[in-house]
């Protein structure tokens, strides 16, 4: 998987996950949170999601700047 793509996803995933926390905990709920506790609930998210990286792909293949990257990075498959 392409680097570029899985970055975009991760933030994708982080963002919901910090949504889902301030909707259920509000703001403080998210101060206390630690980053790795964040982290470890994105990456479940991701893979219980996974059409969360279908769009970061194609976000990148759309985005001349990020394809450039992705290209850099290797293949967009």
């Amino acid at each position: 998987m392409n680097a570029t793509v899985m970055t975009l996803a991760r933030y994708h995933a982080l963002k919901a996950v910090k949504a889902a926390v301030l909707r259920n905990q509000g703001h403080r709920g998210l101060r206390e949170m630690q980053s790795a506790e964040l982290t470890r609930l994105a990456t479940a998210h991701l893979t219980a999601h996974p059409e969360i990286v279908v769009r970061a792909r194609k976000i990148v293949r759309d985005d001349p700047a990020l394809r450039r990257m992705a290209e850099r990075h290797g293949s967009l498959q």
